[in-house]
């Protein structure tokens, strides 16, 4: 294709002022201001700028014949480039117990290379083609403090806070949205990968509209915009203590919203095997209004007013349904109602290791020997999914790929302990 090459090109700098000015006192160690630009290319795969024929490993009536892919590329295709700007200062204060870091970041991706599917009657079903463009924007920043700096004893924390908002600025005339597979969409103006999936009909005013007859929400007539994927912000601290060989270090993190898509939650709902639906007696009624028996995917109104919903339905109704036109909590349920916010606490990791005396490591005739004890993944919490599900919102099916905040029944995660001993010869 045209337009192919591309040129990579940066320039940083920075200025540690407290040098430069002689600022340095009791209490300000070092103090840097940072800047940097860069601009990156990538390609599309190569040669792929013409249509190409593959001969089959099989045959037709005895003889072998060769068929063209489905696949094409825009002739006009060039690379996708990402410019970013970042800024930054690093602070170091009252004799190193004191750390700062803190970056701000502006990325841009443009002209995006993505497969676009294209109607069948054209020859072809997916078209290679630049897309449009999106940003990210962000912080991060770090803190290490050092309450106790001792020739025996040391206990320093680290903390680490980043935030980044991710939007599609635009997309190629004519591209409203693309699916990147499952129920991950892009669109203009929205967040990269956001969930777009099936919903319930509302009021005006945002209220559920009911089925009198069933008491279950009514579906509307159009796909809608479900969930982020994408965190509001995480925050990560570690705790680490050093007392004469023996090092205990804990590392605690927290993510902070970033909605999800789960088959396994559904499931536990709709089958009834957790906790949260033992109450299997006692009929409910959904938060609503009813819906015009003419016309469902209006409100009804008598006197100007709308009708709040009345009609009780069974816990086993609630989470499973086989309603064509009203849907359920759980199975046979909407996208809206099974996807969730991902908030979750977690001790990450807790580490215990003793590093042998040195004299009695000579004696050995070695240069170190160390013992360890480690856990990962300990304990969490997930305030924002059924409590009794047990469910760990950091599990994903599809891996770490371009579809995030989808799980299909995927293997739950793991706690781990581990014992390592390292000798130095």
């Amino acid at each position: 294709y045209r337009n192919s090459s591309y040129f990579y090109n940066g320039v940083s700098g920075s200025l540690i002022w407290t040098d430069a000015f002689k600022l340095k006192s009791n209490w300000l160690d070092y103090g840097k201001l940072r800047a940097g630009y860069a601009k990156v290319g990538n390609d599309a795969d190569p040669h792929n700028g013409e249509d190409l024929f593959g001969i089959s490993n099989t045959s037709f009536l005895g003889q072998p014949y060769a068929s063209r892919s489905g696949q094409t590329v825009d002739p006009n295709l060039t690379p996708e480039f990402t410019k970013e700007l970042e800024l930054g200062t690093d602070l170091t204060l009252f004799k190193r117990r004191l750390n700062f870091e803190f970056t701000w970041y502006d990325k841009r991706s443009t002209n995006l290379i993505y497969p676009i599917d294209v109607p069948i009657t054209t020859g072809y079903n997916r078209f290679f083609t630049n897309i449009g463009e999106i940003s990210n924007k962000g912080i991060e920043a770090g803190v290490t403090i050092r309450p106790i700096m001792k020739e025996d004893f040391t206990w320093e924390i680290h903390g680490i806070f980043t935030k980044n908002k991710n939007i599609v600025e635009r997309l190629v005339p004519g591209l409203v949205r693309a699916n990147l597979g499952s129920l991950s969409w892009i669109e203009a103006g929205q967040p990269y990968g956001y969930l777009r999936g099936s919903a319930a009909q509302r009021s005006f005013d945002g209220q559920l509209l009911i089925d009198g007859s069933t008491g279950w929400p009514i579906i509307s007539q159009i796909q809608q915009y479900v969930g982020n994927p994408s965190p509001d912000w995480k925050l990560g601290v570690t705790n680490s203590f050093t007392f004469k060989g023996i090092s205990l270090s804990a590392v605690w993190d927290m993510t902070k919203g970033g909605d999800f898509f789960s088959e396994t939650v559904t499931s536990l709902l709709g089958r009834g095997v957790t906790k949260d639906t033992e109450d299997r007696e006692k009929n409910r009624v959904i938060a609503g209004v009813y819906a015009d028996p003419a016309n469902v995917y209006i409100p009804l109104f008598v006197g100007n007013k709308f009708i709040p919903n009345q009609t009780r339905i069974s816990t086993n109704d609630l989470f499973f349904s086989t309603s064509s036109i009203a849907a359920s909590f759980a199975i046979n349920g909407l996208t809206e109602f099974n996807v969730f916010d991902g908030t979750v606490y977690r001790l990450r990791e807790l580490t215990l290791g003793y590093d042998l005396p040195r004299n009695l490591v000579r004696r050995l005739k070695l240069t170190a020997v160390g013992i360890g004890l480690s856990g990962r993944n300990l304990w969490y919490l997930a305030p924002n999914v059924p409590k009794y599900t047990n469910y760990d919102p950091e599990t994903n099916s599809l891996g770490a790929g371009n579809i995030q905040g989808v799980e299909l029944s995927a293997a739950p995660t793991t706690r781990r302990f581990g014992f390592n001993i390292n000798i130095t010869f």
